[in-house]
């Protein structure tokens, strides 16, 4: 693995893909790269209400306009994790999406619940039953080797949508930079994907309204969902999907917010500081309004402090809406005028 030093961040699939790539290519600029898009990655489920998938597909989608090629492998059991160490054995690095619950370094969610935690793993060491594992997240940072055993275990002791991922290139040579109608076509895309979505998914304001007109079912979705090592992320349902889901999307929306800046710092585009301000500020409202939720469930719901919260939740998603539409249309116009 190469020894760029790792990007940490309080999303662990952001950082853990960030430093997949950047161990194949050290001059690579994970925000770019990672950050060229604002999907929610949601679907409608028959009820009408947000499924979230997986953030890797995600990241596919993204590092493949900068010419980066992610692959991801779902992992279901021994044998699809033995072509993961098979991998790093013939000295490549890979990101996992494994089960928390198993990792022992990870306290925050060992033994306590099967939420997914991505990490990197490189270097095995076949005699000492040994691998290096980066965990580049902000909760727990690890830089050192682990027994592959508990690697192992929190791949294959249970399924829960775990997978791996590596970085594949088709060609040597250099990857170009995008080209100015490239940069507007993403802007383009981006701007459909924050307002009434792209591919098949939801936008983000779609969402936000989604939210908005259901919160009573929500609120009791979130309330009622399950608490420590009851099930994991394929059998959690709506309200702990929704939990996670928009703590994803916040995510989105922040690298998204760091890549518009850096379009604007370096003039790519006539955007102007606005476009990663609005983005920015509707992240935090997405934030907020995911933590209030989960406040709101646990408390008796006719108390004026429910009524203060909801009313809160309120605000957060409207002023959330706002950003995002004044966002796309920001984008739609600097699109635009660079073809």
């Amino acid at each position: 693995m190469s020894r760029v030093p790792p990007l940490v961040d309080s999303s662990c699939f952001h950082a853990a893909v960030a430093a997949l790539l950047r161990s194949a290519d050290p001059q690579a600029d994970p925000a770019r790269i990672l950050g060229n898009g604002a999907s929610t990655g949601a679907v409608r489920d028959g009820a009408g209400r947000p499924v979230f998938g997986e953030p890797f597909e995600q990241f596919s989608v993204m590092a493949a306009r900068r010419g980066h090629r992610l692959v991801d492998h779902r992992v279901r059991g021994t044998a699809q994790w033995q072509e993961a160490l098979r991998a790093v054995s013939e000295g490549r690095t890979v990101a996992v999406a494994t089960d928390a619950f198993h990792l022992r370094h990870f306290w925050p969610g060992h033994g306590r619940s099967h939420a997914l935690h991505a990490i990197v793993i490189s270097e095995l060491d076949p005699v000492a039953g040994t691998v290096h594992v980066l965990d580049p997240g902000e909760a727990v940072y690890l830089d050192g080797r682990l027994p592959v055993a508990d690697i192992e275990a929190a791949m294959c002791r249970e399924d829960a949508g775990q997978s791996w991922m590596e970085v594949r290139y088709d060609a040597p040579e250099p990857r170009p930079a995008p080209t100015p109608d490239q940069l507007a076509n993403e802007l383009a895309i981006a701007a459909q994907e924050l307002t009434h979505g792209y591919d098949g998914y939801l936008g983000g304001a779609e969402l936000v309204d989604g939210l908005r007109n259901g919160l009573d079912d929500y609120v009791e979705l979130v309330a009622g969902r399950p608490r420590g090592a009851e099930g994991n992320e394929l059998s959690w349902g709506v309200g702990q999907g929704l939990v996670l889901g928009l703590w994803w999307y916040h995510h989105v929306l922040r690298w998204f917010s760091r890549y518009l800046g850096l379009l604007a710092d370096d003039a790519a585009m006539p955007l102007g500081p606005e476009p990663a301000a609005g983005a920015d500020r509707a992240c935090r409202d997405v934030l907020v309004v995911r933590n209030l939720l989960m406040r709101l469930g646990v408390m008796p719901p006719t108390t004026e402090r429910a009524r203060a919260f909801r009313d809160q939740i309120g605000v957060r998603l409207d002023s959330a809406h706002a950003d995002l539409h004044a966002v796309a249309a920001r984008l739609t116009s600097a699109a635009g005028a660079a073809v």
